[in-house]
C-alpha cells in the first residue's frame, strides 16, 4: 500500500533548511483531503513515523506536524520519540490551564513546540516560555504588528520566529528586516507530494485487537496470538517499542510478548488506535501475507524439532522474511528499524546461522530443489516425512487464521 505526504521547506535567510512541515495527503493531488484534522494527524503520524524512518523524508532537519487541540490533550505525542519532531499547536486551540499542563509535559519529554498561525494576544503569554518557534502568517498579521510582537518577546531568548505565506522576494526581505529568522511559503517552495510504501493491517484482526486492549484485565496470551497472526502489526509493534516510543535503548526488545508486556496497557491502547486508523485496508497483497504467515509457523516448527530454544526467533524470522518485497526496500534498511536479534539479522541478511539454515531449507522446499533439500535434512537428521509434516501444519495453521481473517 502507498501513503502520501506533502512537505514544505522552512528555510533560514541563507536558504538552508531548518526543517519541513508535513501535510497529510490521500493521493498525488496537492490539496488537503476532505477528512477531519484529527484523523489526518493520526494517519500522518502512523504512516510517516511509525512505519518507517522519518530521516528518509526530512534528512537531519526538523519535522513540523500540526497537532489539533484534542490530540494534545489526549496525549497522542507521548507514544513518539521527540527526536526531530516539532509539535505545532494550532491557532484554534484553547489556551487554558489543562493545555498548559500538556505543553509542560511535552517539554519535559524533550519535544520542540511551535505556535502555528499565531495571532498575538495576552491569553497565550503563559505558553511563551515553553515555545521554541512561533509562526506568523503574513496574510493575517501585518508586518508592523509582527515587528511589535517580536520585540515584545525578546525576554524569551529561546524563541525563533517563522514567517509563513512568504510569496515574493520583497516580502522575504521585509520579514527578515523586522526580525524573522526562518521563512516558509510559495516564494521558496510549494508543498511537494511524496509517495511512500507502507504495510497494512487486516481489518478484522485490528478490530479484535482493539477489543482485547480495552478489556479491564489484559490477556497477554491472546494479545500475543493476535499480533502473531498479522505481519504489519508485529512489524510496527517492534518499531514502536524499540525505535520510537522507548527512544534510544541499551537493551532491545526482540519478541512480541516481551514488547506487549513492556509497553503496558495505556500505550497498547494508543498504539492500537494508531494502527486502526492508519493501516486498515482491503488492498494488500494477500498472497505475500499468507506466505509470510506460513513461513513463520513453518520455521518455528522446524526449530522446535532441531533447536527448541530458537522457536521465538524462528517465528519472527519467517514472518519478516518477505518484508523487503512488501515494502519494496532492501532488507538491510528495514531490519535496523526493528532491532531484531542478531540470529534473525544474520539469517535474513546473510543466510547464516541456524535460522539461516532453516530459511534455506524453506526456500529449497518452495523452489522444489529436492537434492539440496535432502542434503539439508540429512545434515540436521530430520526425515523428509517430518519436514513435510512441518510444512503441512504451517499451511493448516495459516488456513485456520484465514477462515476468519482473510489471510487465505
Amino acid at each position: 500500500m502507498n501513503c502520501f505526504v506533502a512537505r514544505q521547506a522552512i528555510l533560514d535567510k541563507q536558504g538552508n533548511p531548518l526543517g519541513y512541515e508535513l501535510l497529510f495527503r490521500l493521493g498525488l493531488e496537492n490539496r488537503f483531503p476532505n477528512i477531519g484534522a484529527e484523523q489526518a494527524t493520526r494517519r500522518l503520524m502512523a504512516e510517516q513515523f511509525l512505519s518507517q524512518k522519518i530521516e528518509d523524508l526530512v534528512g537531519d532537519t526538523l519535522c513540523f506536524v500540526n497537532f489539533p487541540d484534542s490530540l494534545l490533550r489526549e496525549g497522542l505525542a507521548d507514544g513518539f520519540h521527540p527526536h526531530r519532531l516539532v509539535i505545532e499547536i494550532l491557532e484554534d486551540a484553547t489556551p487554558d490551564q489543562a493545555l498548559l499542563e500538556c505543553v509542560k509535559g511535552l517539554k519535559q519529554q524533550g519535544f520542540k513546540l511551535a505556535l502555528d498561525d499565531h495571532l498575538p494576544g495576552s491569553e497565550w503569554d503563559a505558553f511563551l516560555p515553553f515555545m521554541d518557534f512561533i509562526k506568523l502568517d503574513l496574510r493575517q498579521t501585518p508586518l508592523t504588528d509582527c515587528a511589535r510582537f517580536i520585540r515584545a518577546c525578546r525576554c524569551y531568548p529561546q524563541l525563533r520566529f517563522i514567517a509563513e505565506k512568504v510569496e515574493t522576494r520583497e516580502e522575504f526581505a521585509a520579514a527578515a528586516e523586522v526580525g524573522f529568522e526562518f521563512f516558509q511559503g510559495y516564494y521558496f517552495q510549494q508543498p511537494q507530494v511524496i509517495r511512500r510504501r507502507i504495510l497494512t493491517t487486516d481489518e478484522l484482526t485490528a478490530f479484535e485487537l482493539l477489543s482485547a486492549v480495552n478489556e479491564e484485565e489484559i490477556d497477554y496470551n491472546r494479545l500475543t496470538e493476535l499480533f502473531s497472526r498479522d505481519l504489519s502489526l508485529s512489524y510496527n509493534l517492534l518499531r514502536y517499542v524499540n525505535n520510537l516510543h522507548m527512544g534510544y535503548r541499551h537493551q532491545n526488545i526482540e519478541n512480541l510478548r516481551s514488547a506487549i508486556v513492556y509497553l503496558g496497557h495505556q500505550q497498547l491502547k494508543r498504539f492500537t488506535a494508531l494502527v486502526m486508523t492508519a493501516y486498515i485496508s482491503k488492498n494488500k497483497n494477500i498472497e505475500l501475507y499468507r506466505l509470510s504467515i506460513i513461513r513463520a509457523k513453518w520455521c518455528e516448527l522446524l526449530a522446535d524439532k532441531v533447536h527448541p530454544a530458537l522457536k521465538d526467533d524462528a517465528f519472527i524470522c519467517g514472518l519478516f522474511s518477505l518484508l523487503d518485497v512488501l515494502l519494496e526496500r532492501p532488507m538491510a534498511e528495514i531490519l535496523p528499524q526493528l532491532s531484531v536479534s542478531e540470529a534473525i539479522s544474520h539469517a535474513l541478511l546473510e543466510s547464516k546461522g541456524e535460522l539461516g539454515f532453516f530459511m534455506g531449507l524453506i526456500h529449497d522446499h518452495e523452489q522444489a530443489n529436492w537434492p539440496q533439500l535432502q542434503q539439508r535434512l540429512a545434515f540436521i537428521r530430520l526425515s523428509e516425512a517430518a519436514s513435510s509434516q512441518c510444512y503441512e501444519q504451517a499451511v493448516q495453521w495459516s488456513n485456520r487464521l484465514g477462515q476468519g481473517h482473510r489471510l487465505a
